[in-house]
């Protein structure tokens, strides 16, 4: 990718964001939301390290200053990666299906490419290009499109996996600092925390848009992806209820 998210100006982010671009998209918005979250986190931490006041809390919020900069640094690289993982997929379903799909100069080579690849297609005879071999190379078009498909959605599914359990680390660090930290700042935990929820919750919509073409390669994957992204949402609500209520 050439210009990483993380790296443009807000003005010049925004601008991509709602331009027609495929990316960034949701992915990357919910990455920068949980982003916005951990950085909170720090700031609190920053303003609560160093004052008497909050000298028993010291080393605790110096781990939780140390635990949300290494959580940031994942989050901000958490835009990029959706982005790359989005490119991937496109790729995959831009890939030909159908004979029509292959330029004429090109069948030689396809075929040979397809039966590296395992697949059987017999030789072009005297006959010509006869409809079983266009049925036969149709066939492996679609089995060799539907696993790059199911190939690239495991990747673009775990990452917004990842940034779900980024934040919720991050969340975790937040709901720690309440009574532990400057209470000038309470009102900032709450912010992060409810930028790290939303993180998590907006993730979880492209690690479920993702799950239906991983189900039909490999169903105890997306089974596996599917428990995963329930058991941090269940975690998350806890903590945030826990935190506000």
């Amino acid at each position: 990718m050439a210009d990483s998210f993380s790296k443009m100006t807000i003005e010049d982010y925004l601008e991509r964001l709602g331009s027609g671009s495929p990316t960034p998209g949701g992915g990357a918005a919910a990455a920068l939301t949980s982003a916005q979250g951990a950085a909170l986190v720090m700031m609190v931490a920053n303003h609560t390290i160093g004052k008497p006041k909050y000298a028993e809390f010291e080393e605790l919020n110096t781990f939780i200053l140390e635990e949300a900069g290494e959580l940031l640094v994942k989050l901000e690289a958490g835009m990029d990666r959706d982005a790359e993982a989005f490119g991937k997929v496109s790729a995959a379903y831009a890939l030909p299906r159908l004979f029509s799909d292959i330029q004429i100069d090109r069948v030689s080579a396809e075929i040979e490419r397809l039966r590296s690849e395992g697949h059987q297609i017999d030789d072009i005879n005297e006959e010509g290009m006869t409809a079983e071999i266009m049925d036969q190379i149709e066939d492996a078009l679609k089995a060799d499109r539907q696993a790059a498909i199911s190939s690239a959605s495991v990747e673009a599914a775990e990452a917004p996996l990842s940034l779900m359990e980024d934040s919720l680390s991050a969340l975790r660090l937040a709901a720690t600092m309440k009574g532990r930290s400057n209470r000038m700042l309470e009102s900032d935990i709450y912010v992060a925390a409810l930028s790290l929820a939303a993180g998590i919750t907006s993730a979880n919509f492209n690690v479920e848009a993702n799950l239906p073409a991983i189900e039909k390669a490999d169903p105890s994957l997306a089974s596996s992806m599917r428990l995963r992204a329930a058991g941090i949402l269940a975690e998350k609500d806890t903590i945030i209820d826990g935190l506000l209520g």
